[in-house]
């Protein structure tokens, strides 16, 4: 004969405890993973804008011109994402050898449940040098 010693109280604690577990170590990593997603999503598309104004801007027959353009590009790369970016700054010329600065300014969320909540707070700039070509041709 077999002994089974008393179980009581405890039977089925197990199972849980282990489920118990499992959502105490899942969820703080899924708020990680959905909280980080977006800021990081915002750095890199801020960063990239502000390459392609500088960019833009420098490739193009005068001042003007390249303001347009790098305002264009801006604009439109704000047509494809739910955040908006601002170009708030664009300085320097076009002659060889000199460097343009393209700032682009968007708002970070501190908070984040997708399609729930989001608080914007911080700003984030990303800026990004491009320098003239010492050979180019100009008009």
């Amino acid at each position: 004969m077999r002994w089974r010693g008393e179980v009581g109280a405890e039977a089925g604690a197990v199972p849980v405890e282990f489920a118990a577990a499992i959502g105490m170590l899942l969820l703080p990593v899924f708020v990680f993973v959905v909280t980080i997603a977006p800021v990081v999503e915002r750095r890199t598309v801020a960063g990239r804008a502000a390459a392609e104004a500088a960019r833009a801007f420098v490739v193009a027959d005068d001042v003007a011109g390249g303001e347009a353009a790098a305002r264009s590009l801006v604009d439109q790369i704000n047509a494809g994402h739910p955040f908006t970016l601002t170009l708030s700054s664009l300085t320097g010329d076009l002659d060889r050898g000199s460097v343009v600065t393209a700032t682009v300014e968007v708002a970070m969320p501190v908070i984040i449940f997708p399609g729930v909540i989001e608080f914007d707070v911080a700003d984030y700039t990303a800026t990004h040098e491009e320098e003239v070509d010492l050979f180019r041709s100009l008009p």
